[in-house]
């Protein structure tokens, strides 16, 4: 049975900061984006990992996307309020710039086949690429609210 391990990187220099067992964006101010958060998914106990896939499984009572525009292959929307995108090589910029792309929906199914997940690769066997999150939030939002994310991939 194959072993997740979320990792954070820093924004700034791509160093490794550690392994995650929660996401955490801090406070984020209405009306603002929250700082683009650097992450992969480590794989062991298996000899490959193909079809990574990551769904937004709740938003916390946020609108993911009321109208998804310019859908891609790999399944995000140029717009959104959930912002995600993968690269094979760290990419300073997209951390410090933000994302320009978002999920298109909630995957209410939690379902690996959802369409509203989007592929983020690999880097190597046992590797996702580099994936760049954010949370944009509507200046109408004052509530405190927790989202979750879910990983789905196929393995040998």
């Amino acid at each position: 049975m194959p072993v997740i391990t979320l990792r954070e990187y820093s924004g700034e220099s791509g160093a490794l900061l550690g392994n995650l067992s929660t996401l955490n964006f801090g406070r984020i101010t209405a009306g603002t984006t929250s700082v683009v958060k650097v992450i992969d998914i480590a794989f062991t106990d298996v000899t490959s990992v193909s079809n990574i896939k990551l769904g937004l499984i709740s938003s916390g009572g946020l609108t993911v996307n009321s109208n998804p525009t310019d859908i891609a292959v790999n399944g995000s929307a140029s717009n959104g309020n959930f912002g995600i995108e993968s690269s094979a090589v760290f990419n300073a910029s997209k951390a410090a710039s933000g994302v320009t792309r978002f999920f298109a929906g909630l995957n209410g199914t939690a379902l690996a086949g959802n369409s509203n997940n989007v592929t983020v690769g690999n880097r190597s066997d046992t590797l996702s690429n580099y994936i760049y999150i954010s949370i944009k939030i509507s200046a109408s939002n004052t509530n405190a609210g927790n989202g979750a994310y879910k990983v789905f991939f196929d393995y040998s």
